[in-house]
């Protein structure tokens, strides 16, 4: 075949010159900017429907033999491709390439395949239109007529099924989820073997395929049993992966999730199916949860949800997005009246965001049941996710306005008309969650939640208040101006939200990929790996500097102490780095001065974290280590538990040895108690974990927070365990303490709601802004 001609026939050299500019203009984009993922899933929306276009017009005119049709088809996919490939080249070498390996395989595999197939089914479509009237235009609809269905069927699957990535045989595979940035298409060599199938049963067919002297089709007299029989092979595999790709992972049912899963329980508003190897109780547990939140929303929402919601748990991320997708994304479907997550401990703490969804479906708009325009079909995504985090706010130091003003005191709070339209998927999820839940706060309180409802469904907010939005976004920030922060807070602000979102990053996908392997090969010991992994994270992107404390710790742990402790010198003392990483190497510091009796510094580095830090989980920890300091008898359980020795990081069957013999021999302290409690809660064992907590709450706790900690926890197992008078005493207690901030004692009282039946207590106001102690 002569490709210089293909390449300067019409039709080809439209289709190349189409391909070229719109692959080109497209790469100008965040993350499309040379071969990966994006430009990928680009170039397969709109390479292989030019192939099929181009070559099924110019089958439709020349009405050359079968094969020759066919095989032109596959040569122009192929340079087709070829030519959008190189675009992502150029653009790779303006803007630099990540992995250009990886990324031109996942090319190849994704519209590479898919051009072929394309080009093939253009043959075939060439073939039909060159027998009508009307011939372009017959041919150019038939082209894009299987590019088309094929979408068709994968947004099929999604809105019947919990399934949120698409194996297309000519766009190739779609992970489903945005802020997954670890993209693993591993699946695609399995179902390219079925694109190989079918392209093989479709060259055995066209060649046995000739043209009469009429111009039609018929059989080669002389045929070739053998090459029949490979097609015929051929066919049956394509078929059969197609019709069994349930079994290879490339789709999904409801029914096959389920029987995945294998165990299924209900509550009275929900239905919870999860995996056998988990124990039935832990489901019911979750379960009857499910159901208090449904209940808790209505309570918010002042609606009435669906009669029942039903809870997909998987044991964990590999297994959700092996099933759905989303794999450390947690999913709702409102218009499914669905939730999908994956085990997390009790209470659940992101169960409550994604019930909220669907409690929102109850008023939504369009066939996803969702807030959006166009009736719909053009999501709000700051309004979906403002209400679930305004319904079922995050458990922690600040509330969502907390957070909210000090975003806005740092001149990272965004405009509403950013917030509240697609600009909000630009933004760092954190600060576009946070703000946009603050905001949907705001209305609910300010104009109640019937307003909130109207605005979800379609409403024009302004129409609904009565105020523009220039007068809403002032009212707002007045609000906002009325909040009082700790001084910590500014600290932790800019480490939260100062990170860009997923299109201001560099390399996402394959920095994430690294750092994710650091962390595996960490979790086996191998800190070389660790140190390669980051270097290469670090290469691709010099501003990821938490990198940098990581290797040095990788340092010390291989038995090089003085090169990592200069490392995390340099990180602690230089200002080009960001406070909160030199924060983070300053604890490092610490923990190695502990570890080698060094209790002054130790204490000193310590106490300065402390002063910018204002969660209560990292001024717990650090409490505790401080007590290390101090506590000659219980240095070595909390430096095994906590720390780890210089060469080893830390050994949770040692402390268990150290703490369980601390608690026997100082029968006055309740912190060894309390340390294992928390140990048992992680494992779930509520009943022994309430049995410690009950001992060290009867002894002495010194620190403060462990003590608030120790009643809340309590509370937690309380309510696992159905204990209602202890779980009431408890969150009496703890909501009573002033010290904590008000946004913990809010969710415990929540979650005592939920446990009970009860009315939650009124929480009193901090004893001062955000609570946290220096």
């Amino acid at each position: 075949m002569n490709l210089k001609r293909l390449a300067s026939a019409r039709p080809s050299s439209i289709g190349i010159g189409a391909v070229v500019l719109l692959v080109g203009a497209i790469g100008f984009l965040p993350l499309f900017d040379g071969p990966g993922y994006e430009s990928a899933l680009a170039a397969g929306l709109v390479v292989p429907s030019a192939a099929a276009i181009t070559t099924a017009l110019s089958a439709s005119e020349a009405r050359p033999a079968p094969f020759d049709a066919f095989a032109s088809g596959l040569a122009r996919g192929a340079m087709f491709v070829g030519a959008a490939w190189l675009v992502t080249i150029v653009h790779g070498l303006r803007a630099g390439f990540c992995d250009p390996l990886s990324g031109s395989v996942l090319f190849a595999l994704g519209p590479g395949v898919g051009a072929l197939l394309a080009g093939a089914w253009g043959a075939a479509a060439g073939e039909i239109a060159g027998r009508v009237k009307r011939r372009r235009l017959c041919a150019v609809l038939l082209a894009l007529a299987a590019p088309l269905v094929s979408v068709g069927v994968s947004l099929v699957r999604f809105y019947t099924s919990p399934m949120v990535f698409a194996y297309d045989p000519f766009v190739g595979y779609f992970s489903g989820s945005l802020y997954d940035t670890v993209i693993d298409a591993s699946g695609l060599y399995a179902y390219r073997a079925g694109s190989a199938a079918t392209l093989l049963a479709g060259a055995v067919l066209a060649s046995h395929l000739t043209r009469t002297e009429e111009g039609k089709l018929a059989r080669r007299s002389k045929s070739q049993p053998g090459a029949i029989v490979l097609g015929v092979f051929a066919a049956t595999a394509s078929l059969g992966m197609t019709l069994f790709g349930h079994r290879l992972g490339h789709w999904h049912t409801p029914t096959s999730i389920a029987e995945t899963l294998g165990g299924r329980v209900e509550s009275e508003r929900c239905d919870v199916v999860y995996p056998r190897g988990m124990p039935r109780e832990d489901a019911l547990r979750f379960a009857r949860d499910c159901s208090a939140h449904v209940v808790a929303q209505e309570a918010w929402l002042e609606t009435k949800g669906p009669a029942k919601i039903t809870a997909y748990l998987f044991a964990d991320p590999t297994q959700k997005g092996a099933l759905m997708g989303a794999a450390d994304t947690y999913i709702a479907k409102p218009w499914r009246n669905e939730v999908y997550v994956q085990q997390n401990g009790y209470p659940h703490p992101v169960l409550g965001h994604e019930i909220a969804h669907v409690m929102a479906g109850s008023f939504g708009r369009g066939p996803f049941r969702i807030a959006g325009s166009l009736g719909g079909l053009l999501p709000n995504p700051g309004l979906i996710e403002g209400i679930a985090v305004a319904t079922s706010p995050h458990e922690g130091a600040l509330s969502a306005r907390e957070w909210a003003k000090a975003m806005k005191d740092l001149g990272k709070l965004p405009k509403l008309s950013r917030l509240f339209a697609l600009g909000f998927l630009g933004e760092n999820s954190s600060v576009a969650y946070t703000a946009s839940g603050a905001f949907v706060g705001f209305v609910k309180e300010r104009y109640g939640a019937a307003a909130v409802r109207a605005w979800y469904g379609g409403g024009s907010l302004p129409e609904i208040t009565g105020a523009s939005w220039d007068e809403l976004e002032r009212s707002f920030h007045e609000d906002l101006d009325r909040v009082v922060l700790p001084e910590a807070a500014a600290a932790q602000a800019r480490a939260r939200f100062e990170r860009p979102g997923i299109f201001g990053r560099r390399c996402p996908h394959v920095v994430d990929a690294c750092r994710k392997r650091a962390e595996e090969q960490k979790a086996r010991g191998d800190d070389e790996g660790v140190i390669e992994a980051l270097r290469e994270v670090l290469a691709l992107d010099p501003g990821e500097s938490g990198a940098r404390v990581s290797i040095a710790r990788a340092l010390v742990r291989l038995g090089k102490p003085d090169a990592g402790k200069a490392e995390l010198q340099v990180i602690a003392d230089e200002a080009r780095f960001p406070r909160h990483v030199r924060d983070r190497a300053l604890e490092e510091l610490g923990d190695l001065a502990l570890a080698e009796g060094d209790h002054e510094r130790a204490m000193v580095q310590y106490r300065e974290v402390m002063s910018r830090t204002v969660e209560e989980d990292p001024l717990r920890t650090l409490d505790v280590k401080l007590e290390a300091t101090q506590n000659p008898r219980g240095k070595d359980a909390i430096v095994a538990l906590l720390v780890g020795t210089t060469g080893r990081g830390p050994d949770k069957i040692r402390a268990a040895e150290e703490l369980g013999a601390w608690a026997a021999s100082a029968t006055d302290d309740g912190l060894p108690d309390y340390l294992l409690a928390r140990s048992y809660v992680g494992s779930g064992d509520f009943a022994e974990a309430a049995r410690r907590l009950d001992r060290a709450l009867g002894r002495r706790l010194g620190i403060g927070r462990v003590a608030a900690e120790a009643e809340r926890l309590r509370l937690v197992t309380a309510c696992a365990l159905d204990d209602r008078p202890t779980a009431e005493r408890m969150t009496l207690a703890y909501v009573a303490r002033k010290d904590v901030p008000r946004a913990r004692r809010e969710a415990a009282a929540s979650l005592y709601a939920r446990c009970t039946g009860a009315l939650a207590p009124a929480v009193p106001e901090a004893t001062k802004a955000g609570g946290a102690l220096p």
